[in-house]
């Protein structure tokens, strides 16, 4: 048997860290191991689960498109017309509604707002105690993000142009000026509201820390007027508002 020289033993060890270093290479190009956190993947299933709801939602609208046109294929031309109207009437109604300008009543709360009683400490500043204007407002922002239907501040029906404004110690909404003690009625998930207004780090429990009256009752029966302010348009052409009111009166 012939003895392996010198130099093919030196190319046999460089061919066969050649071979290891494809073999690597080869296993890292299939596909590398990254590390993946356990917040990240619960973030990546609420995405996925809001999507397949999203889908869900949208393959429902479009069997009630379909069950919506089988029913005015199915019918007569009087029929059809009749159910048009009444689907164009229902959804002027929504519209009308969501734009404040519908009596509403349903379950809610009642929550009422005043100035604080206490005695001052040496040196705070009274403002700690007072009801301001981005108290109403910030109050009002947590109701719609507790998906509250209708809200209303001392009668005063709250609609996407609702302007409000600290004017001394009233409040001017819409150019209505209001005065403390502050009633604000919301028509929605009661308990859902109270939990978010009420928890240890909520807006209403943040306002009695100061100092400030804040109270939160259930109510079964809320009624919530409709808006008495009618918005005054300077560049919408076309005032559908205007022409659903005339309507009525008809």
């Amino acid at each position: 048997m012939e003895k392996i020289g010198k130099k093919e033993l030196i190319i046999f060890t460089m061919c066969l860290l050649i071979g290891i270093f494809l073999v690597v290479q080869g296993k890292s190009i299939q596909g590398q191991k990254l590390y993946v956190s356990a917040n990240a993947i619960g973030e990546y299933k609420a995405v996925i689960a809001a999507e397949i709801q999203s889908t869900e939602e949208i393959r429902s609208q479009i069997e009630a498109a379909k069950a919506m046109l089988d029913e005015y294929s199915n019918s007569s031309r009087w029929q059809t017309d009749k159910l048009i109207k009444e689907k164009l009437s229902n959804e002027r109604y929504d519209y009308s509604t969501f734009a404040g300008l519908e009596k509403v009543e349903g379950q809610g709360v009642r929550i009422t707002v005043d100035d604080g009683t206490r005695s001052l400490f040496e040196g705070e500043d009274i403002n700690n105690i007072l009801v301001h204007d981005a108290d109403i407002l910030t109050i009002i922002n947590e109701l719609k993000n507790c998906k509250a239907e209708a809200i209303a501040v001392n009668g005063h029906r709250i609609t996407p142009r609702t302007s409000i404004v600290c004017s001394g110690y009233t409040v001017r909404m819409d150019g209505i000026t209001y005065a403390r003690p502050f009633v604000i009625t919301a028509i929605g998930d009661s308990r859902r509201i109270a939990s978010n207004l009420l928890a240890p780090e909520g807006y209403g429990s943040s306002l009695q820390s100061f100092g400030v009256l804040f109270s939160l009752e259930y109510e079964d029966k809320i009624v919530i007027p409709a808006s008495d302010t009618e918005p005054i348009y300077k560049y919408v052409q076309n005032q559908v508002i205007s022409e659903n009111k005339e309507e009525k009166k008809l």
